[in-house]
């Protein structure tokens, strides 16, 4: 386990009463409303009373689903200053493929976008996993890590980069 943290693992009930947080606590909470919801009720039946809770909702950027409502589609492209150096970003579905530009993308998603290729996002941070998506070949490392990885086969495009050539089912 690492110092930096009390208990390993998600947040819990059992995680709660391992680390022994006492009735008086106040307790502050940030992230996606399921999980807001879910611990202000294991804290209530914990013993913690609802004024000593204080909850801030995670948001994160304006979510967007360009292609798919309200949004006018472009036609995806090259993104105007396509390297002809670093690793390979194949957008699959989108026929794409564009060089990786460390200097120019914080990540994939950002590439994608300067490709109007349509992804769904909502975080940036590897919170929400809106923007999770199949990860055909390839590797990648995130920054920052996400709260939770993807599933076995998938990528967080948002806050992931290139380590290869990769191909994304996007």
């Amino acid at each position: 386990m690492s110092e930096d943290f009390d208990a390993a693992g998600h947040l819990s009930r059992a995680a709660l009463d391992e680390v022994g947080i006492p009735r008086e606590a106040d307790v502050y909470l940030c992230g996606p409303t399921r999980f807001m919801s879910d611990m202000k009720v294991v804290l209530a039946v914990a013993g913690i009373a609802p004024k000593r809770i204080h909850v801030e909702i995670f948001n994160g950027g304006e979510s967007m689903t360009p292609g798919i409502v309200g949004t006018p589609t472009r036609a995806p492209h090259l993104p105007k200053d396509d390297a002809n150096t670093g690793p390979l970003v194949s957008f699959a579905r989108s026929g794409i493929t564009a060089h990786w530009k460390a200097s120019a993308y914080q990540s994939i998603l950002e590439l994608a976008e300067a490709c109007d290729v349509p992804v769904r996002w909502s975080c940036r941070t590897g919170v929400c996993h809106n923007c999770e998506s199949g990860l055909i070949s390839g590797s990648v490392i995130y920054q920052p890590d996400p709260l939770d990885p993807p599933a076995e086969g998938n990528v967080l495009i948002c806050c992931s980069r290139p380590q290869d050539h990769v191909v994304i089912d996007v």
